[in-house]
């Protein structure tokens, strides 16, 4: 028997099982970017609807290296980009962040971008073959 998970499990897994729902800003599209523009000028921003912020689990090594940087073991996947001020995402791309600098009500701030999550989400833990598998879905 085969128990190697397959990056269709993990995936299944990570995607459809059980999470702690989280509430974005109830804020319209057009509402969001017109207040994002005005209140990030120094940082470039990324509106984002069903996404999922994942808290990931990593060998001990790896996450106090993460921390060093200071960053958390965390990140943020979106199922559809709604704009970004800088075109790196079109409209309904997937994205997967990088780590955590910080995470505040519906602002969850990578290294690069601060992104803006819309409208329910969720967090859940993940592991690091499930994030492998999704960056590279």
């Amino acid at each position: 028997m085969n128990t190697r998970n397959t990056d269709a499990d993990l995936l299944g897994d990570l995607l459809f099982g059980s999470a702690r729902p989280l509430g974005g800003s109830k804020l319209g599209d057009v509402e969001l970017i017109e207040l994002a523009a005005d209140t990030f000028r120094e940082k470039p921003f990324c509106i984002v609807r069903y996404w999922m912020v994942l808290d990931v689990m990593l060998p001990e090594i790896q996450e106090r290296e993460i921390k060093a940087q200071g960053l958390e073991a965390t990140l943020l996947y979106a199922h559809a980009a709604v704009f970004d001020s800088q075109n790196k995402y079109q409209p309904g791309d997937r994205i997967v962040s990088g780590y955590q600098r910080d995470f505040d009500g519906c602002f969850f701030e990578s290294n690069d971008t601060i992104f803006i999550l819309a409208g329910q989400g969720a967090r859940k833990h993940a592991s690091f073959p499930a994030v492998q598998a999704l960056s590279a879905y």
